[in-house]
């Protein structure tokens, strides 16, 4: 068909059709789509843009700070802290996967298999401990780095709860 165009991916280095549809952002950047009418975000591919932002929502701050800061303890510098997280040691350069686990009598179960592209894998555990108020009275709260918070306020957590089990019901 005579008008497609391709580009490589930034980000995964695939051959995927970039074609300019006409339309135009409020900015005046053109808007740009492959075959399927998904829109390309500047040099990542609809593939590569879906998976960041499925990434992104997947996890939070919080999961994401904890996995940087034991990658710095293990003396990686962190390059790209979007998707795809990369790191540097040695002078070498690694892709880094973060996956959910949990374990199932004794077994690692993991939510999705890790990606071929990636070096390295952060399996993030989740448990679950119910506690009371009083039981937690003492225990750091995390509290997000300055350069991810852009001004935004978070939710207040100033209201009341009425009805809150006793310490012995867990």
């Amino acid at each position: 068909m005579e008008g497609i165009k391709t580009r490589t991916c930034g980000y995964c280095h695939s051959e995927r059709v970039w074609n300019w549809n006409g339309q135009k952002m409020k900015d005046g950047s053109k808007v740009y789509t492959d075959e399927r009418g998904h829109r390309w975000a500047g040099r990542r591919c609809p593939v590569c843009e879906k998976s960041r932002v499925a990434a992104a929502v997947r996890h939070d701050s919080f999961d994401r700070e904890m996995i940087f800061q034991q990658l710095v303890d293990k003396g990686f510098k962190i390059k790209s802290k979007t998707h795809p997280v990369t790191v540097e040691k040695d002078g070498q350069v690694y892709q880094v996967g973060i996956r959910r686990a949990r374990t199932v009598d004794g077994s690692i179960l993991i939510e999705s298999p890790a990606d071929v592209r990636d070096d390295i894998v952060a399996l993030v555990f989740e448990s679950v401990r119910l506690c009371t108020p009083e039981q937690i009275k003492g225990v750091n709260v995390f509290v997000p780095p300055v350069e991810t918070a852009r001004g935004i306020s978070g939710p207040t957590l100033t209201a009341s709860i009425d009805s809150r089990p006793s310490v012995d019901a867990f």
